[in-house]
């Protein structure tokens, strides 16, 4: 990659390992996009101290069309972007609406805004839960499956003009947002998820499970009564 990266999300863990397995070697300029936070600072100085030159904008899930498209030409302005990866979500939200805008409406409306401006490439991180929702995260669930269709939908579309979006369906990674919960079977990790990103784009594929197996696992769910499951897995 030579050209500008964009991180929306800039203080997620999955987001900045995906960022540095595909960013290739210093010097690169990189914009991290986000709510100010020690995270967000801590990772614009790791990049900077690896010789990558970093700017940081605000993003928030409150923004609406245009002041995401000002977002975006602020940030861009002097150097297009030829990579955006999209890590934005949120398990802790105050309330249902806010759980669906902040993994959802927000995240759809910035995709569509993004290929717009006709990057190479695109991730989102999606997540197993938008194919197979589940109750104990119901706001969670129904964002990312608006997101992950948005997604999608995009991609046929942007893949006439050039533009590559690659959907990244990870089942559940050990970070600071699942700190606490107990860990399930196929449970992965940030640096696992980006080395699977990598290779999915190396392949030109659109849709990629975390870890491989997931998809299997998630569509043989699906076919089981919801009663007859854990209660966790409902």
């Amino acid at each position: 990659m030579t050209g500008s990266a964009l991180l929306v999300g800039g203080s997620s863990e999955i987001g900045m390992a995906v960022l540095l397995r595909l960013l290739g070697p210093a010097p690169r300029r990189v914009i991290l996009a986000g709510r100010p936070s020690g995270e967000l600072w801590q990772n614009a100085d790791k990049l900077r101290d690896a010789g990558y030159t970093v700017s940081t904008t605000q993003y928030d899930a409150g923004l609406d069309s245009e002041e995401i498209d000002g977002m975006l030409e602020h940030a861009c302005a002097q150097h297009p972007v030829e990579l955006a990866i999209v890590a934005v979500g949120s398990m802790t939200a105050k309330s249902f609406a806010e759980g669906v805008i902040v993994n959802g409406l927000a995240v759809a409306l910035l995709l569509r805004a993004l290929v717009q401006r006709k990057p190479r490439h695109i991730v989102l991180l999606s997540s197993a839960a938008a194919v197979r929702p589940r109750q104990s995260i119901a706001e969670y669930s129904i964002g990312k499956q608006l997101a992950d269709s948005t997604a999608v939908l995009l991609a046929r579309q942007a893949e006439e003009t050039g533009v590559r979006l690659l959907v990244v369906r990870p089942g559940f990674v050990t970070t600071r947002m699942t700190a606490g919960l107990s860990k399930p079977p196929l449970a992965t990790d940030p640096e696992r998820v980006a080395d699977r990103v990598a290779a999915a784009m190396e392949h030109r594929k659109t849709i990629v499970w975390v870890p491989r197996p997931m998809g299997f696992v998630v569509r043989a769910l699906s076919l089981v009564p919801r009663r007859l499951l854990p209660a966790a897995w409902r």
